[in-house]
């Protein structure tokens, strides 16, 4: 009785806020932003702690004390503004959109135009991630979103409903597989955010980051970009000085005879990595990137919160075998 009782007071306090932010011009959400991120920054205590952490880990001396809790700060107040322009996504309409956003296409295989080539658009959470779908869906036919968990399902439906103002069908994350193979083969296009952990049992690939730190990320998009011959397209989102944003499509990862869903999850991480070294304020460093540490020594770079786990060492042993296996076959 508690839990339901404190769902539904997160849910009436969640819709309160977002009809109060639903009141502003868009154009007031990032200096609210700032506001709100400096001041959480400045009370966040455990969160700020990770993201120098995470800084350090990635980064090594590159920057000093200073210059991290530069970049944190400023990781702050773009999350906050993130999440408030989430909570004004009611108010979007087509028009409202190419106001706010424009779209920059590197490559033109890579344009979310291009009608009957599918693509798989794989993101990081920098920027405002939360609209990268909804920049995307303004110029393609139909882009699903993959629908996230919440422990709260009022909270579930809110969110899949602000993510979908733009008409993009949400899918949830147990059908995703078989419906999104079938939305390929038919030349469709989705997005997908590559950057959050799996647990070891979740089948993910094991990616290194910043040279020297490993993570365990999902394999879906390289598994059916292999399936289903769909572009591998990384995508950065950048922040505007006069307002909103630009969605960069960046040249396809190249797919070959040789290459596994290893490589390719590689391959396009190298690239997002590359936009957030360019931007390091952007990227969501109060996440717990690196939660596992290999067991083997000299990890002592990892930051406090990564543990040795006996399922990750495992993954990762299994993973290098099927590499020097593919290798030499």
């Amino acid at each position: 009785m508690f839990k339901k009782f404190r769902y539904r007071l997160e849910y009436f306090g969640l819709i309160t806020c977002a009809w109060l932010v639903q009141q502003l011009s868009w154009r007031w959400l990032r200096p609210l932003g700032n506001f709100v991120g400096a001041l959480v920054f400045f009370f966040d205590r455990k969160r700020r702690e990770v993201a120098f952490a995470n800084l350090k880990a990635a980064f090594g001396e590159t920057h000093d004390e200073r210059e991290r809790s530069a970049i944190a700060k400023k990781s702050y107040q773009i999350f906050a503004t993130t999440m408030l322009e989430l909570l004004w996504s009611p108010r979007l309409t087509p028009e409202i959109m190419d106001e706010i956003a424009d779209i920059d296409v590197v490559d033109l295989r890579s344009s979310p135009k291009l009608e009957g080539v599918p693509a798989i658009y794989c993101c990081a959470h920098a920027a405002n991630f939360e609209w990268t779908g909804q920049i995307a869906a303004r110029h393609t036919k139909k882009f699903p979103v993959i629908a996230q968990k919440f422990k709260n399902p009022l909270i579930g439906k809110l969110f899949d409903r602000w993510r979908a103002s733009l008409g993009q069908e949400v899918i949830p994350q147990e059908q995703a597989m078989l419906k999104l193979f079938r939305y390929l083969k038919t030349g469709g296009k989705f997005g997908i955010l590559v950057d959050l952990n799996l647990k070891p049992h979740e089948g993910p690939v094991v990616v290194t980051m910043f040279e020297r730190l490993l993570a365990p990320l999902t394999r879906l998009p390289a598994e059916l970009a292999l399936r289903t011959g769909a572009l591998l397209v990384p995508v950065e989102c950048l922040i505007r000085r006069q307002g909103g944003y630009t969605l960069r499509f960046l040249e396809p990862i190249a797919v070959t005879n040789e290459s596994s869903v290893e490589s390719l999850t590689q391959a396009y991480w190298n690239v997002l990595e590359s936009s957030i070294r360019k931007h390091p304020e952007y990227w969501l460093w109060t996440y717990k990137h690196w939660r596992y540490k290999p067991s083997n020594g000299g990890n002592d770079f990892y930051p406090f919160y990564a543990n040795v786990f006996s399922p990750f060492d495992d993954l990762i042993v299994q993973q290098k075998s099927c590499e020097e296996s593919c290798s030499v076959s």
